[in-house]
């Protein structure tokens, strides 16, 4: 039985080397990232991380200060928000009131689960994914 070789592939997204500095704050010091297609991945940490920094660069809200972006392993020159939508990227910005303050007491947990997840559901329509299969797909017809 002969063994099968890993094809190579190219990222579907690239961010290498990502730097940006804030005045005397450094937000990024040469963050990579790299996704594949059909990865999902979650930008985890605390407040101050630099996760929404590195999002705003990806979607051309901020410009790095050092480090290259390349989708399908070209590079791209992202210099505003209409550069990312023609790339296929799209972003949801983050809001504290998606989900309204919810006081969790024992007996109201399944209650808060179901409403958080539902929240969660109703917003799903409006991202844009990058991979051209996901992208013209109905998921709001496919969650419900």
């Amino acid at each position: 039985m002969a063994s099968e070789r890993a094809v190579p592939r190219t990222p579907l997204l690239e961010m290498r080397g990502i730097s940006k500095r804030f005045g005397e704050l450094q937000a990024l010091d040469k963050v990579d990232l790299v996704v594949n297609e059909g990865e999902i991945h979650a930008l985890v940490g605390e407040n101050g991380a630099g996760k929404t920094t590195l999002m705003n660069i990806l979607y051309g809200l901020y410009h790095p200060d050092a480090g290259t972006i390349s989708i399908r392993g070209k590079d791209a020159h992202i210099t505003g928000p209409r550069d990312a939508i023609a790339l296929g990227i799209g972003m949801i910005h983050q809001h504290f009131m998606l989900v309204p303050p919810l006081t969790v007491g024992r007996e109201h947990l399944d209650e808060a689960n179901l409403f958080a997840s539902q929240s969660i559901l109703d917003f799903v329509g409006a991202i844009q994914i990058i991979s051209p299969e996901f992208r013209n797909h109905d998921v709001i017809g496919s969650v419900g």
